[in-house]
């Protein structure tokens, strides 16, 4: 019998019919099979459905426990919280639908054989697939009173953690920051398993929504108790939000390609990597 922990690894879609083939068959490809795999679906209407439940099969053939949870919800974070509620792991991953496990071996690598105390959260690395490139996520545990820390389809949070510190719904766009700052603040420990967990594909809500993103992310630190900006700093900063918003919106692709290759290199994260296997 296993000794390794149960993982929930969790998707939540909705009208996903043309990128959630990718997620499930990164899931079904891990060679470690101490795992649930559960699907939210929150009512869709394109297909989706139909293609979830022709992967039933394949997962039952490799003794994966495969459910999927289908009806309407208050959104990506309530249908986050329903999942967890049904799952029955130790560990806890979210893994979008239009995102993917960096390779077969990442549950392996995180979890066989190993143990990790009374770690409450673990995290990892990703990278992030932007304009058909591919560049290390630049993680910063240390930056977490200022910045999301590191991406959560790398984080596996403990369920009973899950749990009792759900997803707040009031935030449409940064729950997963605002649970990642609890957990840091009740002092419970998270730690690194330098592991390549998540291929994340950049065109979510949070990376086209600036403004939004900005104020919620304020409002979030705010409510732990971290000094923010002055009223008019965050004047300031909002006209450049908005104009940065402004060329998403409205510049041709290649003006924004290069737009974002400057700005990977002043904030240190242009190194490229190449997965081609």
């Amino acid at each position: 019998m296993s000794k390794n922990p149960l993982v929930s690894v969790i998707t939540v879609c909705f009208n996903e019919r043309e990128t959630i083939r990718n997620v499930m068959d990164s899931v079904l490809s891990q060679t470690f099979h101490d795992f649930e795999y559960i699907i939210k679906d929150g009512g869709s209407t394109d297909g989706t459905a139909d293609v979830v439940e022709s992967y039933r099969g394949k997962f039952e053939k490799k003794g994966i426990s495969f459910m999927v949870i289908s009806g309407r919800d208050r959104g990506l974070y309530d249908a986050m919280n329903i999942a967890a509620s049904k799952s029955r792991g130790t560990w806890i991953n979210y893994m979008n639908a239009d995102d993917r496990f960096f390779d077969e071996r990442v549950l392996e690598r995180v979890f066989d054989g190993k143990e990790y105390g009374d770690a409450a959260l673990l995290y990892g690395d990703a990278l992030e697939c932007e304009f058909g490139e591919y560049y290390y996520y630049r993680k910063c545990p240390e930056l977490i009173e200022e910045r999301m820390p590191f991406n959560h389809q790398t984080v596996f949070a403990r369920r009973d953690v899950m749990l009792s510190c759900p997803f707040e719904l009031k935030y449409r766009i940064g729950a997963d920051y605002n649970f990642l700052l609890t957990v840091y603040k009740k002092g419970l420990p998270m730690k690194d398993t330098g592991t390549l967990v998540s291929v994340i594909a950049k065109d979510g809500v949070s990376t086209v929504r600036l403004k939004d993103t900005f104020l919620e992310s304020i409002e979030i630190r705010r409510s732990h108790g971290i000094p923010q900006m002055t009223d008019e700093e965050i004047k300031k900063a909002l006209r450049f939000v908005n104009l940065k918003q402004f060329g998403m919106d409205h510049f041709p692709g290649w003006l924004k390609f290069l737009i974002r290759k400057v700005q990977r290199i002043l904030r240190h994260q242009n190194q490229r990597v190449d997965i081609r296997r």
